[in-house]
């Protein structure tokens, strides 16, 4: 289609559009190239995109809003409104998907977190905020040991020391761990 929508016509009562009052020319433009690309657009975003024909009907409505502020930009018009009802649909699923996603369509709700993911969360503060009231060198030797799978003599030939003293300070940090996350179940 190209753009003959600018062309002499007859219009209203067999007037050309130069006779008639500029709003109601204008007007008369608008209606005969919204008849004409309407069902053009509406079938694009209802068969391409999978927009429902109801929220389609709004899509071409706000293409042609938007035509109509900007049309004195528009070069070509085929290609501005197939261009513009394709972006409205993009932004029309993107938006859905957005809302799908936060309401849940479906039983149980993926977005709502189960029991386990729960007490994952709380176990992980849990950890840190034990870890963190420990001191640096509870935390470097738990964790080269536990984490990094370190051995005692690995961590104290680290520490200049024997892995004697590594054990000890081992189940010093464990105990006192202990203590401190009882402590922190008390206070709930």
């Amino acid at each position: 289609m190209d753009q003959t929508w600018a062309e002499p016509a007859l219009s209203i009562a067999g007037q050309l559009p130069s006779e008639l009052p500029v709003a109601e020319a204008v007007s008369a433009d608008f209606e005969r190239l919204y008849t004409a690309y309407a069902p053009l657009l509406r079938k694009i975003a209802v068969r391409k995109f999978n927009v429902p024909r109801s929220d389609a009907d709004a899509l071409v409505h706000d293409v042609f809003a938007t035509y109509l502020v900007n049309q004195e930009a528009v070069r070509e018009l085929h290609p501005y409104l197939i261009g513009a009802i394709c972006n409205a649909a993009r932004k029309y699923l993107r938006k859905e998907d957005r809302e799908r996603a936060l309401t849940c369509d479906q039983e149980p709700c993926a977005a709502t977190p189960d029991d386990a993911l729960l007490d994952e969360v709380l176990r992980n503060i849990t950890i840190r905020n034990t870890l963190a009231k420990l001191g640096e060198p509870c935390r470097d030797a738990l964790r080269r040991f536990y984490m990094q799978g370190e051995t005692t003599a690995a961590i104290a030939a680290a520490r200049n020391t024997s892995a004697g003293y590594i054990r000890r300070l081992l189940t010093f940090c464990r105990t006192r761990a202990h203590l401190i996350h009882h402590a922190m179940e008390r206070g709930r």
